[in-house]
Parts: structure tokens; C-alpha cells; sequence
């Protein structure tokens, strides 16, 4: 009887592992150190400002809020909002008017709702848009919506 060693079988299973690995693939179009380099020292460095801007004049109080510029304005938020057919008509007629004028205004519903809600926050405080509210009739007079 001859004494031939055993296999061993783990020897032969990580032989077989490192056979599979595949080896990354060299570059068709390898980059080189002058690609990324700036072609001129003054261009990677930012030009300083040259003098400080002067401050805004000072505008005189008003009885009615300015409107706010749109660097002012900050992030919108989306909210839903429920309109009557009526008033979806006239969103609509706007925003058609903004595309069929020249040249072209990017009049959308949501741009509509902003610039009525920002003339009624200059012509009534809360408290009268409440009280004009309250004073209205109510329109829904169901039962609401169906809960689970």
C-alpha cells in the first residue's frame, strides 16, 4: 500500500478562490499629472475683491411693507391647496398669458397664489382676514371626509 498524502481540502478551495479573482483591467486612456495641472498660478488662485460695495441707501418708512426681493424670499414649501373652479380658471388664464406673451413669463399657479397671499399680507393683518373669513358663509356643508 502506498502512503499518498491527503488532499486538504481547504489548501484546495483557497487555490481555487484566488484563480477566480479578477484583476482590474489596466486604463485605455491613463491620466496623466499635466491634465489636472492649472496652466496658470494666477488661475487657481481667486481673484480678491477690489473694493467693498457700498452700503444700501436708506429708504424711507412706508405705510405698506416693500415686497420682498427674491434673494429674500428663501425656500419654498410645498402645501396643498384646494380652489374653487373659478379661481383655478384664473390661474390658468395666467399662466397661459405668461407663455403667449413675449417674451415668455414663467407664470406658474404657484407663482399666482404667492404674489395674491403676499398683496393681502400688505393690505390685512390676520386678525381682519380672520374676521372677513368668519363673516363669510361657509361652503362645505357635508359630512367630511369618511375616517377608517
Amino acid at each position: 500500500m502506498t502512503s499518498e498524502p491527503q488532499p486538504n481540502g481547504l489548501a484546495s478551495l483557497s487555490a481555487q478562490r484566488e484563480r477566480a479573482r479578477r484583476s482590474m483591467p489596466t486604463p485605455r486612456h491613463p491620466v496623466t499629472v499635466e491634465d489636472h495641472a492649472p496652466e496658470d498660478a494666477a488661475a487657481a488662485d481667486p481673484p480678491a475683491p477690489a473694493e467693498p460695495a457700498a452700503p444700501p441707501p436708506v429708504a424711507e418708512p412706508k405705510q405698506r411693507r416693500p415686497a420682498p426681493a427674491p434673494t429674500e424670499l428663501g425656500a419654498t414649501f410645498k402645501v396643498t391647496l384646494y380652489v374653487d373652479r373659478d379661481t383655478d380658471e384664473f390661474m390658468e388664464a395666467a399662466r397661459v398669458e405668461g407663455l403667449t406673451s413675449r417674451p415668455k413669463v414663467d407664470v406658474s399657479r404657484s407663482a399666482v397664489v404667492r404674489l395674491a397671499l403676499r398683496r393681502l399680507m400688505d393690505e390685512m393683518s390676520p386678525a381682519e382676514v380672520k374676521a372677513l373669513l368668519a363673516s363669510q358663509a361657509v361652503r362645505s356643508g357635508g359630512p367630511g371626509r369618511k375616517r377608517r
